[in-house]
């Protein structure tokens, strides 16, 4: 069984949003001493959501879920901080680059539905 485009988008979008909130905050505490920064993963969870679709929205959200984790892989600076503040400021251009595609792509769908509807009423 396939889930619907729809689905998919949205569960992009959720996972795109959180990841824009989880960088906003990295950056906010990129002078705290002791913080670490966080990453979103959401790719490969919406990809083998997608490969195990059912018709169950609400599973296929559970599944698609972004995961948010300590990034294990940075280096701390001398105050104990590992925020890397250029690495963040691209991720959060990138991330919204992203969000903004996939919600364009979202809104011409529900168009194209609105459009489809309205030729049928008329």
């Amino acid at each position: 069984m396939s889930t619907s485009i729809e689905n998919v988008l949205h569960a992009a979008l959720s996972g795109l949003s959180l990841r824009q909130q989880v960088t906003a905050n990295n950056i906010a505490n990129a002078d705290t001493p002791g913080f670490k920064a966080q990453s979103v993963s959401f790719e490969e969870q919406l990809s083998q959501a997608i490969q195990g679709a059912s018709n169950n929205s609400t599973t296929f959200a559970e599944e698609a879920a972004p995961v948010v984790q300590e990034n294990p892989n940075l280096s701390a600076n001398a105050n104990g901080n590992s925020v890397d503040m250029d690495q963040q400021l691209l991720l959060m251009t990138d991330t919204t680059m992203r969000y903004d595609a996939v919600a364009q792509t979202l809104a011409q769908r529900y168009a194209l539905y609105n459009t489809i509807l309205s030729d049928e009423k008329g």
